[in-house]
């Protein structure tokens, strides 16, 4: 049972990779002849692990951002020379700004 459970759970994947909705996923699955509540519980669950590693990803983008805005003020702050202040403040803020703004991306 396990194996028939591994196979499933490889297929949704797959189509999830694809960008198969839920519900093809599922009629597809069962058309193939599948128990109706083992696709439901295979489906949803295989749906959440995949939110869930998104959004664990996500959080560490926006963590590495929010640490380079954090070295920007920071090296900006504390620099007595004018030259490479223009580069820090604006480029590395504008860096860790997109960075953070692509990790709110992967959890909406």
């Amino acid at each position: 049972m396990s194996n028939i459970k591994d196979s499933i759970v490889t297929m949704v994947h797959n189509l999830l990779e694809e960008g198969k909705g839920r519900e093809h996923i599922e009629s597809m699955l069962l058309e193939g002849g599948h128990d109706e509540g083992t696709v439901r519980e295979v489906v949803a669950t295989t749906i959440k692990l995949r939110n869930e590693t998104r959004r664990n990803q996500a959080v560490t983008w926006i963590i590495i951002g929010a640490f380079l805005c954090l070295v920007s003020c920071l090296v900006t702050l504390c620099s007595a020379s004018t030259t490479s202040m223009p580069y820090v403040l604006y480029g590395l803020t504008s860096v860790g700004i997109l960075i953070i703004f692509a990790g709110f991306s992967r959890i909406f």
